[in-house]
C-alpha cells in the first residue's frame, strides 16, 4: 500500500503502502493500486523510513516477511506491556493495512495521532491508506498535517501534490511538486511528477524539461517514453 508516495514516506520500503500509479502522458492518468504499498514518485508518495528500533525491528522484519498473523501478535504485546508509544500502533496499523483490514489500520493509526497529533508516520501512513482507499480528499488532508508537522521535509508535498492530481487540481500539484524541490532539488520523483502535472495543463515544454532533469538523476523513464510518444526530441 502518494509516501505513502508519500506520499511525498514513499514508493516505497515495505513499511508503506505501496500505491503505484501510471504517470500518463497528455491523457488522463492511470492509478494502479497494489495490494501493499503507499504513494512514490510514480505513486501518491513516498514513506519516511522509520529508524531502526530494538523494540520494532523484529515485527518489521515479520511484516516485511509476510509474516502478519505473528507480526500482530508481537504487536499486540507490545502495545499492551508498552508505555502506549505512538509507533507501536503505527506497525499495526501498517501490518493490518498489508492485511487488508483498512477500517481497523485506520484506527491504528488515529490511536497513534492521539497520542501525538504531529507525528510524521502516523499522518503518512493514513494519508497513504486514504489514498488507496480512493479517498483523495482525505489523503490530502492527512498530507497537509503532515506538512505542518515537518514543513522541512519534501515527501509530505510529493504525497499531497498527487492526492491533489488525482482530484484533477493541477496547478496546486504543481506547486506542492515545486515545494518539495525546493527542499529537495534533486528529487527525481518530484521533478517526474511535475512534468506529469505540467503535461496535464498541455504545457509540453516544461513537462520535457522535468523530464530531462529527472533523467540528468538516473531516473530516465519519462523523457523515454515521452519520446516514444514523439514528445521531448531525442
Amino acid at each position: 500500500m502518494p509516501s505513502r508516495t508519500r506520499a511525498a514516506r514513499v514508493r516505497p520500503p515495505a513499511a508503506r503502502l505501496a500505491l503505484l500509479f501510471t504517470l500518463c502522458l497528455m491523457a488522463a492518468c492511470l492509478r494502479q493500486p497494489q495490494s501493499a504499498a503507499p504513494p512514490t514518485a510514480e505513486s501518491a508518495g513516498q514513506r519516511v523510513t522509520a529508524p531502526s528500533d530494538p523494540r520494532l525491528d523484529p515485527l518489521r522484519r515479520l511484516r516485511q516477511e509476510g509474516r502478519f498473523d505473528e507480526a500482530i501478535t508481537l504487536a499486540n504485546r507490545l502495545i499492551l506491556q508498552g508505555e502506549r508509544e505512538p509507533q507501536d500502533f503505527v506497525e499495526r496499523g501498517l501490518t493490518l493495512a498489508a492485511m487488508g483490514h483498512s477500517a481497523r489500520a485506520l484506527e491504528d493509526f488515529q490511536s497513534a495521532l492521539l497520542l501525538n497529533p504531529k507525528h510524521l508516520e502516523a499522518l503518512l501512513a493514513q494519508g497513504d491508506l486514504f489514498f488507496v482507499m480512493e479517498m483523495p480528499a482525505q489523503a490530502e488532508a492527512s498530507y497537509s498535517r503532515a506538512i505542518e508537522a515537518a514543513p522541512q521535509n519534501p515527501l509530505p508535498y510529493i504525497n499531497r501534490g498527487v492526492a491533489r492530481d488525482e482530484q484533477g487540481r493541477f496547478a496546486e500539484a504543481i506547486a506542492d511538486y515545486t515545494s518539495a524541490l525546493a527542499l529537495a532539488p534533486s528529487s527525481a520523483l518530484a521533478l517526474a511528477n511535475r512534468g506529469v502535472a505540467r503535461s496535464q495543463l498541455g504545457d509540453v515544454a516544461g513537462m520535457c524539461d522535468d523530464y530531462r532533469r529527472a533523467c540528468a538523476l538516473g531516473a530516465c523513464r519519462r523523457l523515454n517514453d515521452a519520446r516514444l510518444m514523439g514528445y521531448c526530441g531525442m
